[in-house]
This record gives structure tokens, sequence and C-alpha cells, in this order.
């Protein structure tokens, strides 16, 4: 059985307040992921948009990038080596990028909050919903705050009228240039017998080419056939779909319905539809926020440039045998 080294630290830091020889509370000053880094947590690593971003909260993104990665070479059964190449440096450029990106984000909902007036709701639950990467629960209670903005953000955003909201136009504009398609699907499933599976589904595209009202028809046997979603807005990196069949779809005029199309699941038939604008709302306000932390003005410090990714999650995921 593995364990971190640094448990001992983690349970520090869970005090929220330590008593100094004068009796006054003194926050803990160090934690697995300061230490990892060698650095202060509070000391300002970089800012965004002006907003100054303490050490603590970079270095959290950072070692959850690299326990991420970790998890996927172990689960490959790789050896681990942060100096390989990847697209735009190495492993270890790669999770110090994407640290900052969501930093960033995190950000952004705040600087979204303070402009928009939003007032994140009360917590529900005294249960930390992120991972514990060795912080206080002061600091987890300030990272949880945020989810909690950006819950209040998307109500706001999905209040009509209000400043946040959305028009029609913006979403179809977000749908076209995503790719996004709103079809219907008629599935024949194989069920153990591809052959009585092709044939049913000859029978089927024959049926809605013969019909006076194919789209009542299609209708109808979308809903007898093995997909029961019914009618659904997809982006191209969607996982509900065969990627064939999305690419199939976004070939077809409106209204227009496919041949028939051969998957491992099965044979279909395709309708598109006219575009759902509301099914891509809750992509589109996080398209928005993406860009705005992707926008975002950064300025980083000597200590952050001098910070080493590859030795930080050497420190940081330090293991030994029990």
């Amino acid at each position: 059985m593995k364990r971190y080294l640094m448990a001992a630290v983690l349970v520090l830091c869970l005090l929220l307040s330590s008593c100094g020889e004068n009796g006054e509370p003194v926050v803990q000053a160090t934690s697995r992921l300061s230490e990892a880094a060698g650095m202060e947590e509070e000391q300002i690593l970089l800012t965004m948009d002006g907003r100054e971003v303490p050490a603590w909260r970079y270095l959290y993104w950072l070692g959850y990038a690299c326990e991420r990665v970790e998890d996927r070479y172990r689960e490959s059964k790789l050896p681990l080596d942060w100096s390989t190449p990847v697209a735009g440096g190495t492993l270890a450029d790669y999770v110090k990028d994407q640290a900052l990106a969501d930093t960033a984000l995190y950000a952004a909902v705040e600087n979204w909050a303070e402009r928009y007036n939003c007032t994140p709701a009360e917590s529900e639950t005294e249960t930390p919903a992120l991972p514990d990467m060795g912080l206080s629960l002061t600091q987890m209670e300030e990272l949880e705050q945020v989810g909690r903005m950006y819950a209040a953000l998307y109500e706001l955003y999905c209040t009509e009228g209000s400043e946040l909201a959305p028009t029609e136009d913006e979403l179809a504009a977000f749908g076209t240039e995503q790719g996004a398609v709103t079809l219907d699907r008629i599935l024949i499933p194989v069920d153990g017998d591809r052959e009585a599976a092709q044939k049913r589904s000859a029978e089927v595209f024959s049926r809605i080419n013969s019909a006076e009202d194919q789209a009542a028809v299609f209708s109808m046997l979308a809903t007898e056939g093995g997909d029961p979603l019914g009618p659904r807005t997809l982006l191209p990196e969607t996982e509900e779909l065969e990627p064939e069949l999305v690419e199939a779809a976004l070939a077809l005029e409106e209204g227009q319905c496919s041949g028939i199309l051969e998957t491992e699941a099965g044979f279909s038939v395709l309708r598109r539809l006219p575009l759902e604008t509301g099914a891509l709302k809750e992509a589109y306000f996080d398209h928005l926020l993406e860009t705005a932390a992707e926008s975002s003005v950064v300025t980083t410090t000597a200590e952050y440039e001098a910070l080493d990714a590859a030795e930080f999650a050497e420190n940081f995921l330090v293991e030994t045998e029990e």
C-alpha cells in the first residue's frame, strides 16, 4: 500500500490556526503544496486582470494537474517522465500551463461576480466538493465559494432580461461557430442478429421515403426504435453519439433524413432539425467564461517563472511502499 510522505503536513493544514507565544491566532504558513514548491503560501505569485493570486491558489491547481497526469500514466502502466515532449513543450510545461488556465478560470468567475454584483447562496454542505490537495479548511472554503459564485452567475445568465442573459442571435451564432446540430434518430439495434437488424432498417427507411408526412412518420419510428433520447442538440466533440453519426447529421439540410448508417451499435437513420438554441445555453455560458479567462491580462512574478514544475511534481507526488 502506498501513501504520501507529506501526509503529516496535510493534517497540520487542516487546523485553521494555532496559538503563538503572545496568545494570538497564527495562521499556518506551510502546506504540502507550499513545501513542495519551496515558497510561502500567501506570497503573490501572479495577477490576473489586476486580481492578485497567492501562491497556494496556483499550487492547488498545479498539484491537481500533476495528480491527474500521474493517474493516467499509472493506468497506462507507463513510466512517468516530466521531461517527455508534448505539444508546446514538455509534460512539466503542460501541467504548469494547465494550472495557470484553471487559476485564470477561477479568477474570471470572481471578477464576473464583482462586476455583476452576484452574491452566492449559502453552502448547503460542510463537505468540500473539490479534491483535497492539502489546503486548510479556510482555503478550501475560499475555493468552494468560487463554485457558488459560478452558480449565482449562471442563475443571473438564465434570468430573462438580465445583463448576462444571451440573445437568441448570440446562441445561434455560437451554435453555428461550434458546429452544433439538433437531430432525431431512429436506431435499430443489432441485439445479436446484425442481418435481421439490417433488414429491419431497410423496411424502416422504405416507410419514411414512402410517407406523405415524413416528419410525423420519422418521429413515430424514432420513439419505437432503440434510442430513447429523442431529439437532442449536440456539439461535435460530444460522446453521446458516434463521431461518424454527428458528421453525417452536419452534412444534412434542416428537415432532411440521412440514409442508413451502420455502426457497432446497429443501424441508424438521422433527421436534422432546426437548431434548438436553448440547449446551448450552458455550453455558451462556459464558453464566455473560458474566453474571459483566456483573454485575461496575466502578470507573473520572478517566483512563478522560476517555479520548476517537474521538481514540484517530484516533491508533491513522493510516495513510499508500506
